[in-house]
C-alpha cells in the first residue's frame, strides 16, 4: 500500500474531447470469461492495424451473481452474454468515425459470434478516483516493488501520487504467451491529473484491456477488491 495526505485544493479544469469511450450495445448468447485475446483478433478484422495499437478496449464486463447464481472460477468457463452487456472502447477523436464502424457487424469472438449495435460517447471524468482492472506486470515483482514502478511511472506523467493500492491478480492468454495483471486503484487524484491517467493509461496491452482507468466511487470501500 502507498498513502499519504494532500489536502491542496484544485482549480476547475475542463475535460478535453480529444480521447472519450465509444459504448456499443451488444446482442449474443455466451462469451468465455477469458475474452480479452479473442476480442483483440475479432476487432483487428474490422479495423486499421495502426488504429488498433492505438485504441483501448475494455471488455465486456459480465454479472458475478444473480438469482442463486455464481460466477464461476475457473479461467476457460462461458458466461451468459445479457441485454445490458457492452463494449466500451477508449479511442482518439481522430480514429472515432473508423471505429463507430463495427456497428451493425458480427464480432467473432473465439467461438462466440456477437452482434455490435449503436453506440453513445462516454466522456472521460474528473473524478479523483480509478480503477484500472487489469495493469500488465511480472509475476515474480511483489506488490510493494509493483506500487514503487506504478509510482515512478505516474510521476513521469507529472502525476503526483497520493494514494495507491493493488487490487486481485489475474491472467489474460494470448495466442504466444500469459500475461500476469494485477488490478489497481489511484485515489486523490486532481482533475488534470485524473484525465491525464484516463487519457494514457498505465504500461502495456491496451487493446487487451490492459492499464485503462475508469472512475470508481471512492477509496473507502477499496478492502473489497482486495484479494
Amino acid at each position: 500500500m502507498f498513502w499519504s495526505e494532500d489536502n491542496e485544493s484544485e482549480e476547475e479544469f475542463q475535460v478535453s474531447d480529444d480521447v472519450f469511450d465509444l459504448v456499443f450495445k451488444l446482442r449474443g448468447s455466451n462469451l468465455d470469461i477469458d475474452h480479452a485475446f479473442a476480442l483483440s483478433e475479432a476487432l483487428q478484422s474490422h479495423l486499421k492495424s495502426d488504429t488498433c495499437n492505438k485504441i483501448g478496449v475494455h471488455g465486456v464486463h459480465m454479472a458475478g451473481s444473480g438469482n442463486g447464481w455464481n460466477r464461476p472460477e475457473q479461467i476457460d468457463a462461458m458466461l451468459p452474454l445479457s441485454r445490458r452487456a457492452r463494449l466500451a472502447i477508449r479511442v482518439h477523436r481522430d480514429d472515432s468515425d473508423e471505429v463507430g464502424r463495427i456497428t451493425n457487424q458480427t464480432l467473432h469472438i473465439g467461438s462466440q459470434q456477437v452482434a455490435v449495435g449503436e453506440s453513445a460517447v462516454r466522456k472521460l471524468s474528473t473524478i479523483g478516483t480509478l480503477y484500472a482492472r487489469a495493469v500488465c506486470c511480472d509475476p515474480e515483482q511483489s506488490e510493494a516493488d509493483f506500487l514503487a514502478q506504478v509510482a515512478g511511472l505516474l510521476n513521469q506523467m507529472n502525476i503526483k501520487v497520493s494514494k495507491m493500492i493493488c487490487g486481485k491478480s489475474g491472467a489474460i492468454r494470448t495466442a504466444d504467451e500469459t500475461i500476469f495483471t494485477r488490478a489497481l486503484m489511484v485515489a486523490d487524484l486532481g482533475p488534470e491529473e485524473s484525465v491525464t491517467l484516463q487519457q494514457r493509461g498505465l504500461g502495456e496491452g491496451r487493446v487487451l484491456g490492459c492499464g485503462l482507468f475508469v472512475p470508481h466511487r471512492g477509496i473507502d470501500p477499496v478492502h473489497n477488491i482486495q484479494e
